[in-house]
This record gives structure tokens, sequence and C-alpha cells, in this order.
């Protein structure tokens, strides 16, 4: 793409800053997943995870966060999602059960989940972690292994991201870059 999805503008704010928005309007405790140069720059303090097994894209930023606290659950959101609002992340909240692990968003245009929108309890990060340990680096494997419950999106465009096609009838996305 040559450039960090994360600083990408669709509104009036860098993606990484309406997404920790929406997480804040749902009562999450947010971190990130970034590079130290981006730590610096957004000026993250403890919020910044920092891939302690680089080298495996999202799956090292996952493993970063499960490995820091295992004992809560996490609501996992990728940075390239435009569409999506806060009652989309509610909804993964909202489906919390005992007997399930994950919840995760179902993308009908390909039939896969989305890993980098879902809610991982701490016996799916477990199975990620034990996974990631022996070299399978796939979050969509390792929730395909639990107790998950998948959801539908509102609507289909909530799921396009920049490495999607858009669905017929969904809006536009135009980008431009910005500054934190």
């Amino acid at each position: 793409m040559g450039q960090d999805k994360a600083t990408l503008v669709y509104g009036h704010a860098p993606q990484w800053r309406a997404v920790a928005a929406l997480l804040a309007q749902c009562g999450a405790e947010v971190f990130w997943s970034c590079t130290a140069a981006q730590a610096a720059a957004w000026q993250l303090g403890d919020r910044a995870l920092f891939d302690l097994v680089p080298g495996h894209g999202p799956a090292s930023g996952l493993h970063a966060a499960f490995s820091r606290a295992p004992e809560g659950a996490w609501l996992v959101v990728g940075c390239d999602y435009p569409h999506l609002e806060a009652p989309d992340l509610q909804r993964l909240i909202d489906a919390r059960a005992p007997a399930v692990e994950a919840v995760a968003y179902q993308n009908d245009a390909t039939g896969e989940i989305e890993p980098m929108l879902s809610l991982w309890e701490p016996a799916a990060q477990g199975q990620f972690l034990h996974a990631f340990a022996a070299g399978d680096d796939s979050p969509r494997r390792a929730l395909r292994r639990c107790a998950l419950q998948v959801l539908t999106p509102r609507t289909p465009h909530v799921l396009v991201n920049q490495n999607t096609p858009a669905p017929p009838n969904a809006p536009r996305m135009s980008s431009s870059s910005g500054t934190p």
C-alpha cells in the first residue's frame, strides 16, 4: 500500500484515533499494537504494545496483547475498517456467553471470519498462544478451533477494509494521509 493504514483519514481524524474513539464509547481500555516510532509520534506511553516475536504481521500484535494480559478478554479491532461504528463493537461484547471462547464477524463476501474484528476470551487466547508457539501464526485458524460465536454484520460494508473490494452498493471510500 505504501503507507501506514492507521494514519489514513476517512473522516476527520486518522484511523487509529477513530478506532480508539469507538472503543472508548464501548468502555474498552485501549491499547495499540504499533512500532516504536508510532508509539512516540502518537504519545501512547504504556498503551503501546510492541511485538515480542516480530515478523508475523497481525499475529505478532495478538501475541503481544495476549501475553501482556491473558486473564481478561481482548476486543481486537484492526485499524482499517473505516465503516465500523460503536454499535458494531458493542455487538461483539454483547455476544459474550459462558460457553463461548471467541466472537467474530463473518464476511459473507468471502465466507471467512474476521480475526481482526473479534473478541477473544482467555481460553481462545491460550489456544492462539499455544498454536503460535508451535509455528501456526494464523489467527483465523485459531478462532476456528474455538467455541466460536459468529456474527453477521449489520450491513456488508462494515467489513470493507483496505484489503478487500467493496461489496455492491457500498459507499465509496476515499483516503488521504494526515498527521496524527
